[in-house]
């Protein structure tokens, strides 16, 4: 998802275990572990993540990035689980064929036209998202779930569609704090017509193979020939920030329910002060349901527009 934000928003974010919407007994050490105590009041050494919402630390651009750092493209060859992921890329191309047959051979389309150049060119169906599960998806897709819950710091996972001769705009994403993979699944084409575009560098998804780049680099995707092409879109937190995952999950999803509020609520939006409150205090309050699974199901939709 892109951001647009005028000020800066400079915020320290906490952190939980790792959630299982299905197992609350694994959550770990609970909502005031050891890293929330220390972390959110006094700040952790290391590095900091960038946050797209509150650019405190500038634009995510090549100009004022370290690539080595951060670079447009990861490489997949360097971490197992992507082995595992590909190894058994079928299973989840025929659980997502059973969904597309029941459902008219198509997602839903995702709720931002601004970022489409045709109206609802672009579909998705999310099962988690930073943490916090669709109430019933993960039951439809319950080896999809299986194989992406093995990744250790799997926040996010979501199938994705792109409609025949169209695209997504060029978005900066959330953050820098996780790989975003795309896994190919059904591809009509190759480069020139269908692939994926990162900074200055462009490559095709092929089936059955991942793609990893830094979501917070300006992107783009691309589907120029005459069928939809189809993917998994999940996000893995990076090592160096993967201490901090439900403080980064908490922060990307504060940020988006803030914007939904600003269209709740307009004069929000014209108010940098009241749009901090806001901000910090959606930052704490999304503790709870990655935290403990509580109100989980009324923030997915709240996210999802239903």
């Amino acid at each position: 998802m892109s951001f647009v934000c005028p000020w800066e928003i400079c915020v320290g974010r906490p952190r939980l275990q790792r959630s299982s919407s299905d197992n609350l007994k694994s959550r770990g050490g609970g909502l005031l572990d050891s890293d929330l105590a220390m972390g959110w009041f006094w700040g952790n050494s290391g590095r900091r993540p960038y946050y797209g919402f509150g650019r405190y630390m500038g634009h995510f651009t090549p100009e004022t990035v370290d690539l080595k750092k951060d670079p447009f493209f990861f490489e997949p060859s360097e971490h197992e689980w992507v082995r595992d992921v590909e190894a058994n890329w079928t299973v989840i191309r025929d659980e997502l064929e059973q969904y597309l047959n029941r459902h008219n051979n198509s997602l839903i389309p995702y709720f931002g036209d601004h970022l489409m150049s045709s109206k609802k060119c672009w579909r998705a169906l999310g099962l988690k998202f930073w943490n916090i599960y669709h109430p019933e998806m993960p039951k439809v897709f319950p080896r999809t779930m299986a194989i992406f819950e093995r990744i250790p710091h799997m926040v996010s996972v979501s199938f994705s569609q792109i409609q025949p001769n169209s695209a997504i705009k060029p978005h900066f994403g959330d953050t820098n704090a996780n790989y975003r993979c795309h896994l190919g699944l059904v591809v009509p084409g190759t480069l020139p017509e269908c692939g994926f575009k990162v900074g200055t560098e462009q490559r095709p998804w092929q089936e059955g193979k991942v793609l990893m780049f830094c979501d917070a680099h300006l992107h783009t995707a691309f589907n120029y020939t005459d069928r939809p092409r189809f993917i998994v879109n999940f996000d893995v937190l990076r090592p160096e920030f993967a201490h901090m995952e439900t403080r980064v999950c908490a922060t990307a999803l504060a940020a988006i329910i803030t914007q939904k509020v600003w269209q709740w609520l307009p004069w929000v939006k014209s108010s940098p002060i009241t749009t901090r409150i806001v901000y910090n205090l959606l930052t704490w309050i999304m503790l709870v349901p990655i935290g403990t699974g509580v109100g989980a199901h009324t923030v997915y939709k709240i996210l999802a527009d239903e």
